[in-house]
Formats: C-alpha cells, structure tokens, sequence
C-alpha cells in the first residue's frame, strides 16, 4: 500500500489507503483553527477521531468546529483555549483536558509561527522559540502520563526541513536560544526552533524506549505549503532567508513541489495513523527523510541538553 504513496498524496487519501479507523480514539491537534492543523483535525475525524481543537481564542476554536463540521457532519469536536505563548494557558488547557477524563491516543504539535522582528512572551521568551518549543514541550510533559496510560499512542511533531537549512553544521547556538545576543535574524530564531522540535522529538522517544512504554514519537516537515503562517513572509524575510541558507539545491527543490493544505497535511497524518512508523524518525513528503535532516539530529547530548534547559527555563 505504502508504494502507492507520494510525496503530493493528500492527508484524506492517506486515511483511505491505510483503512484508518479511529473509532473510540482520541487526539489533540495543536494550531488546528487555520491552515494544516485544520485540514489534520478535519482528517483524523473523518477517521473517526474525537478531535480536541485548541486555539489561542474559543471563538477561533467553534469557528473551526463550524468549517469541519460543513465536510464532515459526524466530526466529534472539542473546541478549547489554548495559547502556546501564554505558559498559564498552556497549564490551563492539560488541566482542562485531563479533567475530561478521556484517553489521549495521538498529540499533534502542529502549531507555530514565523515574525519578521523580536518579540518576547509575557513570560519573557522570544516568541519564536516560546510557540514552536517551549510550549509544546510544557504542554507535552503535563499530558505526558495520559499519552503512557494511552498506549499504543503517538506523538507527532511538526518541525521544518529549514531546521537543517539555517542553522550551522555545529547545531543548536545554546547561548542565543532564547534571543540573549545582539542582532536578531528572524528566519535564524525559527530555524533554531525548528531544530529543537527534532531534538525533542528524538529525546522523548529515548526516554519512553528507556521506559519500556510504547509510544511512537516522529517529527516530520510537512513540505513547501501556502499557509496563513507562510503568507506573511516579507521581502526582508526571504532575504534573510538565502542569507543563512546552507544548502540552496534542497531548498529550490521544496519550492517546486509546492502543496496545498490537503497535501501539506499528509505527513503529519501518516505519522498519526501509518502502520509501521520508525519511533524517533524524522518524515517528509510522507517517508523517512535523512536528506533533510540536521547532520546533529541524532546527537543525545545536544538533545539532552535542550530538556534540561527547556525544564529550567519553565520552573522560573
């Protein structure tokens, strides 16, 4: 089945071909108001999944609810609150969610975004690095115990090939995670984030093999897709992307194979639902990619450190 899967299969066409049956399951899709995540949720409950649609407002959640539901009138949707940049929300949303007392089978860290200038969180970090990490890695430890209890279960990461792109072959710049030195690029600041989705996802899957519990986590870069995230871009930005670019032929590769969110939403799908994912892999275009990975993906002290830091940071 798995021949008949290229890299512009759409995320419906993945459920088909595997048979996916998500009955009495349920999933967490982060950044499922707009864009990908909207197309993930809608998916996975067509599947028949229980979707918990979170955004950074509850009206942006119903409105969601209201787009799935014109496609797929049997959805069982959950919109809640959630803001990836607001850490008492983030808090907030684990304990809302385990007080309903559901299993949570798949989380979907979908959520994130790109800026084109410095900004810091209420609670102090750049915001950058705040949404695409260190919120996700909060929200990952406090619903860490309904994911083991949930097993078999999985968590799927959304990072970005640029996270090989725009950082340096040394790997993580520890001492600039957080925006600490003068001069801000904002396509580094993302790539550096990029780069820690991958480093936690690999963390996490040693940890719970070390555990002996069966969750799979993946990280995955859903390809070259237009999305309100990506609409943003400015001139400034794309010159500052080539700036920092360090591999040129990969990335006019993804351009020309742009996707829509159908597509684009593909691989965060097969990694929620495929039979026979890698634990710990990272995934493009609906396979495992090395092509587009980070020379230092595999390096357990970097990713260990970044958990370590990633705790301290959020015990301030």
């Amino acid at each position: 089945m798995a021949d008949t899967i290229v890299w512009n299969t759409t995320a419906e066409e993945i459920i088909k071909i595997y048979k996916t049956d998500l009955s009495g399951k349920v999933v967490i899709v982060t950044g499922s108001n707009a864009g990908i995540g909207l197309e993930i949720a809608r998916v996975l409950s067509l599947a028949g999944a229980k979707v918990i649609i979170p955004s950074r407002t509850l009206e942006k959640s119903h409105e969601a609810v209201a787009t799935i539901l014109k496609t797929v009138p049997q959805a069982d949707l959950i919109p809640m609150k959630l803001d990836l940049g607001d850490l008492a929300t983030v808090r907030k949303f684990a304990q809302d969610f385990l007080a309903l007392n559901l299993p949570l089978d798949i989380l979907v860290n979908n959520a994130g975004m790109i800026i084109d200038h410095k900004v810091f969180t209420k609670d102090g970090f750049e915001s950058q690095f705040a949404v695409n990490h260190l919120g996700h890695f909060l929200l990952t430890q406090l619903l860490e115990e309904k994911i083991k209890a949930s097993a078999p279960s999985r968590i799927v990461i959304t990072s970005s090939c640029l996270h090989s792109q725009l950082n340096p072959i040394t790997g993580l710049d520890f001492d600039n995670l957080n925006g600490e030195k003068e001069g801000y690029s904002q396509l580094a600041a993302y790539g550096k984030s990029k780069l820690c989705n991958v480093y936690h996802a690999k963390e996490l899957q040693r940890r719970f093999d070390a555990q002996g519990v069966d969750v799979t986590v993946t990280s995955l870069h859903p390809g070259s897709v237009n999305t309100k995230m990506n609409n943003g871009i400015t001139f400034p930005m794309i010159k500052d992307m080539w700036k920092h670019l360090r591999n040129y032929s990969l990335s006019m590769s993804e351009l020309t194979r742009n996707k829509d969110t159908k597509a684009g939403a593909s691989t965060s799908v097969l990694c929620a639902v495929a039979p026979g994912v890698v634990k710990g892999a990272f995934y493009s275009h609906n396979k495992i990619n090395s092509d587009a990975v980070h020379e230092l993906a595999d390096d357990e002290e970097a990713a260990k450190k970044l958990w370590d830091l990633s705790e301290k940071l959020l015990s301030k």
